[in-house]
């Protein structure tokens, strides 16, 4: 497998992810040559995304109405390793890879049943105020939990 620029020793890079979320692949997912559409990887990246912040106490502040702040993805990439088809059994891996003052850079891998590397991905994510959709620091709490999460070199 060729590595994309942002994995530069994949066996430490697969090591560093603790939190996974499993996908099974819907039909109207896939497209007319039988394979999961292109724009999916995204939403599997998207769905792992949410439950890791649900997981770590964040989504459900940043989903609240009267909460200040929330995120947007800045960036995203998506690196196509393997075919995935109809009814395929996936394990969708998200982490922080780096985290900045307001933003970070998450890491995403997809494995299918038989731990076959299908996707990786990485996109940054920021935390802007609802109102002035300006970039805001993360407090205290936050960077805690997303430094928690986080594997030191």
């Amino acid at each position: 497998m060729r590595l994309p620029a942002y994995i530069t020793d994949f066996d430490k890079w697969k090591k560093g992810f603790t939190f996974s979320s499993e996908v099974r692949v819907r039909f109207s997912e896939t497209d007319a040559f039988g394979h999961v559409n292109n724009k999916n990887a995204l939403v599997y990246f998207e769905d792992a995304r949410l439950e890791y912040f649900s997981s770590l106490g964040l989504m459900q502040k940043w989903a609240n109405a009267d909460y200040e702040t929330m995120i947007v993805a800045a960036d995203l990439q998506c690196d196509y390793v393997r075919q995935i088809k109809f009814n395929e059994q996936l394990r969708v891996y998200v982490k922080v890879e780096k985290l900045g003052s307001s933003s970070m850079d998450l890491h995403y891998l997809v494995l299918n049943q038989d731990q076959e590397v299908c996707l990786t991905g990485r996109g940054a994510i920021v935390q802007i105020g609802k109102e002035s959709g300006k970039a805001v620091p993360w407090n205290e709490e936050m960077r805690q939990a997303l430094k928690g999460e986080m594997v030191c070199s």
